[in-house]
């Protein structure tokens, strides 16, 4: 499994069979990768494979992290219903350090700032919290996706 995990580059290569690409480089068949994968997939230790979009390089101007203030007994909720929006990559419940009160971080993408109001107006209507700041990008300094460092 550590193996599958810290064998598969970060870069998904652009190939007609990407896998088989993949599991050669491991010394298996894309059949034994994709099933492997699948497995780590079942147990809880991947989400997902999937594309890194990079937002402003396909004309996607707005993008907010919006930091919400959430009643611990709305957490869940709240949470799952951020989570459905197809314009969030990214939510998350984090401490507040004692210093502010904002406990749920979400990433809104959308092509314009104006489209990304509409759709955080609407997670504020469909969750009930109206407690929130929205943290516009400025610019980007480095984005990439986990990797596993090879001990």
């Amino acid at each position: 499994m550590k193996a599958v995990l810290k064998g598969l580059p970060s870069d998904f290569p652009l190939t007609e069979r990407p896998y088989e690409d993949m599991a050669g480089a491991l010394g298996i068949t894309g059949q034994a990768l994709i099933d492997e994968l699948s497995a780590l997939k079942r147990a809880g230790y991947i989400r997902r494979v999937s594309a890194m979009v990079a937002h402003r390089a396909v004309s996607y101007e707005g993008n907010a992290m919006v930091v919400w203030h959430v009643p611990d007994d709305e957490m869940e909720k709240a949470g799952a219903v951020m989570a459905g929006f197809d314009e969030v990559s990214h939510c998350y419940e984090r401490g507040t350090g004692g210093y502010w009160h904002y406990n749920l971080y979400t990433m809104v993408h959308a092509r314009t700032r104006k489209d990304c109001m509409v759709v955080i107006e609407r997670m504020a209507s469909r969750s009930g919290i109206g407690d929130y700041r929205v943290l516009f990008s400025t610019r980007e300094f480095k984005k990439t996706s986990f990797t596993i460092k090879n001990d």
